[in-house]
C-alpha cells in the first residue's frame, strides 16, 4: 500500500515520467514469445450475462430473447517481468475496430499538429442536441476524453486531414494502419483494426514516451487518460464501443501504475446491447484482482 496521501499521488502523477518506476529497457511485445494463455479467466466472462440485441419487431407481441454468457478476451502485460498473459491468445491477436480507444492516438496527432494547443483549450459545443447529455456542452481535451465526446474528435480528424492522419498513424505503427472509410468516423466504421496485443504494444510505447511524437504531447495525453487514483494504484485508460461492428465490440485499454511496477491491460468483448457496457471495466478489474494487481 502506498504510504503517501492520495493528493500527493495526484500531484506526482501529473509529472507522468516513467522514470518514477524501475521499468526495464523498452522492447516491443511483438518481438517476444513470453505469452502465457490461461483459460481460467474464461470463468470470469461466463459468470456474467449480456442481453442480446433487441431487433425491431413489427409484431404486436415482441419476441423474448434469452441473456447470453459474456464472451471476450483480457490481455495483461507485467512490465517488470516482461511477461504477457491472456485467456485467449487467438482472440488477443485478432483485429477489431478500435472505436473510442482511438481517441488516444487521435489526441496525440491533434496535439502534434497544433489542431489542439493544450489540455486547456476550449472546444465550443456546436449547439446540436445529442442523446448523450454530457456531449451537449463545451469541452477541453481532458473532458473530451473523459466523456468520450465523439463530435469533438470528429472535428479533430477533419482538421487533421486524410494525408496527415494516414502519415501519423503509420508512424505510430498503430494496428493495420488502414484509415479507409470516412475521415471523421473510420475508427467507428472504417477499415482500421487493432488487436488487444497491438493495443498493449502501443500503450507501452506511450508510457515510455516512445511514440513518434513529442514528450509534451504524450504527457498531456497520459494526463487526459487518468481514470482512477487512490492510495494503492493509478489507472490510466480509455473505453471504446464499436457499436457499428457485427457483433458490437466493447474495449477497455490502459495500464495500472503501482509503486514498483506497471501492468498494461487490454480487453475486448462482444457487447450486443449497451446495457452490457459496464462489464468492460468490471471483468477487467476482476482479472486484475485475481492476479493480485489491485486489491
Amino acid at each position: 500500500m502506498r504510504s503517501f496521501a492520495i493528493s500527493t499521488v495526484l500531484v506526482m502523477s501529473s509529472l507522468l515520467t516513467s522514470s518514477i518506476f524501475a521499468a526495464p529497457t523498452f522492447a516491443s511485445t511483438a518481438a517476444k514469445k513470453e505469452w502465457q494463455e490461461t483459460r481460467s479467466w474464461d470463468a470470469i466472462f461466463t459468470q456474467h450475462q449480456v442481453e442480446p440485441q433487441q431487433a425491431k419487431q413489427q409484431q404486436a407481441k415482441p419476441q423474448k430473447t434469452k441473456p447470453q454468457q459474456a464472451s471476450g478476451v483480457v490481455v495483461l502485460w507485467n512490465e517488470n517481468k516482461q511477461q504477457g498473459y491472456t485467456n485467449n491468445l487467438k482472440r488477443a491477436n485478432q483485429g477489431f475496430l478500435p472505436a473510442s480507444t482511438f481517441k488516444i492516438p487521435n489526441s496525440l496527432i491533434a496535439l502534434e499538429l497544433g489542431v489542439v494547443k493544450d489540455e486547456h483549450q476550449v472546444f465550443k459545443w456546436d449547439g446540436k442536441s445529442r442523446d448523450i447529455a454530457t456531449w451537449n456542452r463545451d469541452h477541453n481535451l481532458i473532458t473530451g476524453m473523459k466523456y468520450s465526446v465523439v463530435p469533438v474528435y470528429q472535428e479533430f480528424a477533419r482538421q487533421i486531414g486524410e494525408a496527415r492522419m494516414s502519415k501519423m498513424i503509420a508512424s505510430f505503427d498503430y494496428g493495420n494502419e488502414d484509415i479507409s472509410g470516412n475521415l471523421d468516423s473510420f475508427w467507428l466504421d472504417g477499415g482500421i483494426q487493432i488487436s488487444a496485443t497491438e493495443q498493449i504494444d502501443f500503450l507501452r510505447r506511450l508510457y515510455h514516451n516512445k511514440i513518434h511524437a513529442s514528450e509534451r504531447s504524450q504527457r498531456i495525453v497520459k494526463q487526459a487518460m487518468l481514470t482512477e487514483a487512490n492510495s494503492d494504484y493509478i489507472i490510466r485508460a480509455k473505453t471504446g464501443y464499436a457499436v457499428r461492428a457485427e457483433p458490437s465490440i466493447g474495449w477497455w485499454v490502459g495500464w495500472v501504475e503501482l509503486d514498483d511496477n506497471v501492468w498494461f491491460f487490454a480487453m475486448n468483448m462482444d457487447i450486443p446491447d449497451a446495457a452490457g457496457l459496464p462489464l468492460r471495466q468490471a471483468i477487467t478489474k476482476e482479472v486484475l484482482k485475481l492476479e493480485h494487481v489491485i486489491p
